[in-house]
């Protein structure tokens, strides 16, 4: 500004002033930073909705108005690069940031006290280290303000993520899924002369199956069915409960349910008749995969199996061999799979560029985005439009009716899913290898799930204070 007619004494002290003035601004804005920072470290309280910027205006990421968008990731630099550096390359006047971060509660609490409030964050342990933070901006209006239509998304992952708010609300953009199917190998069947399973076989129908196809031939030992393999008590084994949808403690009170819902008394009675099978818990079964070393005739698992390899190493025998279904279904709900589950990508809210981060969400689950996704089985699709891509560039499921893991409807809780539940340990591998009744180990559950829920919430109480 050209200044003019005035003394050079007037203009030093208007000078001196201005520059005190600028000065205390700048101190008294770092040091509000810091006490912002500092006060989640030290009070680790909820922040409240009320006390974060507004929405920045959706002219942000534009060439007049270029911002940074920052990622808590959990995964590593490479696995970040291969789900944004596109993204980023699309978005060029948003540029898209990793930092490190385990995502539980107290990392995240650390990059606050280091000045550093993310953008989006990748809830890796669960969205109760967010939530208990109260950093999550919930989405809905969001998405209207970006036109962006919800429905688009899968509604088994939106019915999901909305069930793990009080109040379903829609409090991230799911980032993946995980299918699980059941693969058969045909040329075992041959042996046994039994026919192929088909689709919607229930669970009893393929544990009779499973006991018929168990046992030796030309001096192989077969077994009919492995659960997801390695002694049959992981993620396989826990398909049948995953399609009832049950939450196994109260989602307000953390009381347990197990032994109050008839639910996991049905679901341990079909288990206890699977166990029953001869080989299903031997040494062999508990170390090896069986149906790799073409030993068992079907398994129970997650659909991308082969994505990293071919464990019969021959591409034909693999194609000519080996088919796959949808996973088996209770016979009084025939059309239901198992509840699916994602990692929710959670838009802080601290960040001050809410809508430029939600473009970057928006772009992660674009067609096209999506498309590549599902051609590569980098994951499952978010976008139900994509499902007939899923897995087809990769080359051990050409010809394998790989889009039937879409033809059963994902089960869904009813209201909201307990946060309380990943410290009841419904241990299979207990169950299996004891003498206890189902009742009895329902209660001695029970009982343990107590003592570890009362410890997790003295020490929220003690962290909080």
């Amino acid at each position: 500004m050209k200044l003019a007619k005035k003394s050079w004494t007037v203009l030093l002290l208007f000078v001196m002033v201005c520059t005190l003035f600028v000065a205390c601004g700048k101190t008294n804005e770092n040091s509000d930073s810091k006490n912002e920072a500092s006060s989640v470290e030290e009070s680790k309280t909820p922040i409240q909705e009320n006390d974060t910027p507004k929405d920045s205006p959706q002219s942000e990421g534009t060439s007049t108005d270029p911002v940074t968008i920052t990622v808590a990731f959990p995964w590593g630099e490479e696995i970040f690069n291969n789900r944004f550096k596109e993204i980023d390359e699309k978005l060029p006047n948003i540029d898209i940031k990793m930092v490190a971060c385990e995502c539980k509660s107290t990392s995240l609490q650390e990059l606050f006290a280091s000045g550093i409030n993310p953008d989006i964050i990748f809830p890796n342990y669960g969205i109760s280290h967010v939530e208990s933070l109260g950093i999550i901006h919930p989405l809905d209006d969001l998405a209207k303000s970006n036109n962006f239509d919800v429905d688009t998304l899968n509604p088994g992952l939106v019915s999901y993520i909305r069930s793990l708010d009080a109040e379903g609300r829609l409090i991230g953009i799911p980032d993946g899924t995980g299918y699980m199917s059941l693969f058969y190998n045909k040329e075992i069947f041959d042996l046994f002369g039994e026919p192929y399973p088909t689709e919607k076989m229930t669970w009893d129908q393929a544990f009779d199956l499973a006991r018929k196809m168990t046992g030796q031939r030309n001096g192989v030992s077969y077994l009919g069915l492995e659960l997801g393999g390695w002694g049959n008590v992981g993620d396989g084994a826990a398909v049948p409960l995953r399609e009832l949808a049950v939450n196994k403690t109260d989602p307000d009170t953390g009381e347990v349910l197990i032994t109050k819902d008839p639910s996991f008394s049905k679901f341990l009675e079909l288990m206890k008749k699977y166990y029953s099978i001869p080989e299903v818990r031997s040494e062999e079964a508990k170390n090896v995969d069986l149906f790799a070393k073409k030993q068992a005739a079907m398994t129970v698992t997650w659909t991308a199996y082969f994505v990293h390899g071919n464990p019969f190493e021959d591409v034909e025998y693999l194609k000519n061999n080996i088919a796959m279904l949808p996973v088996p279904v209770w016979a009084d709900q025939p059309d239901i799979g198992p509840a699916l589950g994602t990692t929710p990508m959670v838009i802080s809210n601290q960040s001050e560029h809410k809508d430029a981060a939600f473009s970057v969400l928006k772009e992660y689950v674009s067609v096209a985005n999506q498309t590549k996704i599902a051609k590569s089985m980098a994951s499952g699709p978010v976008l139900t439009e994509v499902a007939d891509q899923y897995g087809s560039d990769i080359e051990n499921y050409i010809g394998q009716d790989v889009t039937s893991v879409f033809k059963l409807t994902p089960a869904t809780y009813k209201g909201r899913q307990s946060l309380w539940d990943q410290y009841v340990n419904l241990d299979l591998a207990k169950f299996a290898d004891s003498d206890l009744n189902i009742q009895e180990f329902l209660r001695i559950t029970k009982e343990e799930a107590e003592t570890a829920i009362k410890e997790a919430k003295t020490q929220q109480e003690t962290t909080k204070k």
